[in-house]
Order: structure tokens, then C-alpha cells, then sequence
């Protein structure tokens, strides 16, 4: 009988589901956003290594700070020693009963610590000439990176512009919302709603598209990956996802092109976009807003989202990948793309 109701829900809403993707076709993000976000990334990645820089430039300071610190008070030691050496020197000239080994010892003593002066003389003006070069290389950077905020900043509120209005004219289908919002809502974990979507055979309503089902996959954020598919996760537990660190604010891009068969918050994972390609999902999960709907077709690079700006630490996004509710390594897809765009 539940086969009887799946197979009649199927065949109720696939019209509805093929319908919505045809209003989406017209749908899609220009290719001037696209552009932009690309440009947006690029700048803060440059940002993101203008304060690394930085950040390296006042931990060598505080390296080398000490030790100039250091190094004036030894210097002061030795001034005070070579005078009280040289008062000893003195003083034995005008004792009668001074010998000649006597002289010898105070002269050796007195070039000993003369090499040393030298010495520590040397590696003060070293250090201090490393802390010139410091201070100089870091406020290039600071103006560098005042000027790259500048344009990042204009570039913020053009796609922010751009966003609004792409969200005004978008053509929201309620039925469609309504179906898979329903599902999230009985689900009890991820692995559920995966397990749902693909009983909607959602998949089978994609090859009905145009959209290719050659998995391609990009970096859905400036960034880096801090945690691969197969590491220990925080409770000695393998985990099956990549993340990526990136910087705070920064604007969240598609990473593969499909269906947004999901979008919105789910449990305790937070924001989550879930993107349909074929027989692939894609599952996004870290962002603080959202900007694609369910039922968004999306090609890569199209704006999707943007991560939490208001903390401190650098935020993190994690992008899992399924084949039939199994588990999938992203890194071989990544890697791909990325031979084929150093290829041409």
C-alpha cells in the first residue's frame, strides 16, 4: 500500500516538479553574476592572504622585539664591565706589586668582552633593521588591503543589487515548496531526507531537463580545504564531507550545476542547500544565509549564499557528496575540474 501511495505521489507531482523546472529555465543567474561573484571570490582570497601576511609580520615582531629589548639591557652590562675592567686595569698600573701575569688576564678579560660587545652590537642592528622592515612591509599591506576592501566592498553592494533584484523576479512554485518541506519536516536525520529525495525520484525528474549530468565540482568558497573525506572528525568518528575555511561575509557560489532540490534549515544542521545533478547530490551545510530556493536550477559559480560575518574566527562550510545515499570522496571531482580549466 505505502508503494501504491509513492509511486501515485510520484506520478501526482511530476508534472508539477517538470512544470516549475520549465518557468526555472528562464530562471537561471545571468552570466554578468556569475562574473562577479567569480571576481568577488578572487578578491577575497587576496584579502584573506593580505591579512595572513600581516598576521605573520606581527609574530616576528614579537619574536624580535624581545630579543632588541634583550640586547640593549646586555649592552648596558657590558659598558658598566669594560669600565670596571678598565678601573681594575688602573688600578694594578699603580699597584707596586702587580706582575705581568696580572696584566695579561685584565687585557685578555677586556678583549673577551669587547668581542662580545661587537657581537651583541651586531645582532641589535640586524634585528632593529628586520623591525624597519616590518613595519614598512606591513603598511604596504595595510594599504594594499585598505584599497582591496574598497573594491571588495563596491563589489559586495553591486551583486547584493543584483540579488534583489534576481529574488524579486524569481517565480517561487508553492506546490513544489510544499512536497519537499514536507519531507524535511518527517525526516529525523540527513540521512532520511537524502533517503526521501531519492524515493520522489527526483532524479528521474532531472534527466526529463536539460540539465547534463556530468559531474563537474568547484570550490563553493575562497578558501581552503582544512578537513578531507575519510580524516577523524571531533569524535574519533570517520567523517564524509571536505571543508573548506574561508573568510568571514564571504559569498558562497554553487558548486556543481542541478537542481536545488532542498534549501533552507534542517535539525541542528543549520542552513543547508541540497543540489541535485543526475545521480549525484551535493549537500552544503555551514552558511549563516541563503540566497537560492527550492527548485532553483543552478549552473557552478551562480550566487547561492553567503557565510557568518559577525564572529571573529573564520568561518567553515562543508560540502558532502551522494550517489544513491552512498557517500562520496568530492576531492576526485575537485581535482577534475581543476585539470580541465589548467588545460584550457
Amino acid at each position: 500500500m505505502k508503494r501504491i501511495l509513492s509511486v501515485l505521489g510520484i506520478a501526482f507531482f511530476l508534472p508539477l516538479w517538470s512544470s516549475a523546472l520549465e518557468s526555472n529555465e528562464s530562471m537561471r543567474q545571468p552570466l554578468e553574476m556569475r562574473e562577479l561573484c567569480e571576481k568577488a571570490q578572487l578578491l577575497e582570497a587576496k584579502i584573506n592572504k593580505l591579512r595572513l601576511e600581516i598576521e605573520s609580520i606581527n609574530q616576528k615582531e614579537k619574536v624580535s622585539a624581545p630579543f632588541i629589548r634583550n640586547a640593549h639591557e646586555m649592552l648596558a652590562r657590558c659598558f658598566t664591565m669594560l669600565f670596571d675592567m678598565q678601573r681594575f686595569s688602573n688600578l694594578l698600573a699603580l699597584n707596586q706589586d702587580s706582575n705581568k701575569n696580572d696584566f695579561v688576564k685584565c687585557s685578555i678579560i677586556i678583549k673577551n668582552f669587547a668581542s662580545y660587545f661587537k657581537l651583541i652590537s651586531s645582532q641589535l642592528e640586524k634585528a632593529t633593521l628586520e623591525i624597519s622592515r616590518l613595519n614598512n612591509s606591513r603598511k604596504k599591506n595595510w594599504e594594499e588591503l585598505d584599497l582591496e576592501l574598497k573594491k571588495y566592498n563596491d563589489l559586495y553592494l553591486e551583486i547584493e543589487t543584483k540579488a534583489e533584484r534576481l529574488a524579486k523576479i524569481r517565480k517561487e512554485n508553492i506546490i513544489q515548496n510544499d512536497v519537499v518541506y514536507h519531507l524535511a519536516a518527517k525526516s529525523e536525520s540527513l540521512e532520511e531526507l537524502d533517503a526521501e529525495l531519492e524515493a520522489e525520484n527526483m532524479v528521474g525528474v532531472l534527466k526529463n531537463t536539460k540539465i547534463a549530468t556530468n559531474l563537474s565540482l568547484a570550490y563553493p568558497v575562497a578558501g581552503k580545504i582544512i578537513s578531507e573525506f575519510g580524516d577523524k572528525g571531533a569524535d574519533n568518528e570517520m567523517i564524509y564531507y571536505i571543508s573548506f575555511k574561508t573568510c568571514p561575509n564571504a559569498i558562497v557560489t554553487s558548486p556543481a550545476k542541478g537542481l536545488v532540490v532542498f534549501s533552507g534549515k534542517f535539525l541542528n544542521y543549520g542552513n543547508i542547500i541540497i543540489i541535485n545533478n543526475g545521480e549525484y547530490r551535493i549537500f552544503l551545510y555551514g552558511m549563516d544565509t541563503l540566497f537560492s530556493s527550492t527548485g532553483d536550477t543552478v549552473e557552478i559559480g551562480d550566487y547561492i549564499g553567503r557565510m557568518e560575518g559577525k564572529s571573529n574566527e573564520n568561518p567553515v562550510i562543508k560540502m558532502e557528496l551522494k550517489k544513491s545515499g552512498e557517500p562520496l570522496d568530492p576531492r576526485h571531482w575537485l581535482l577534475e575540474t581543476i585539470n580541465k580549466k589548467e588545460k584550457s
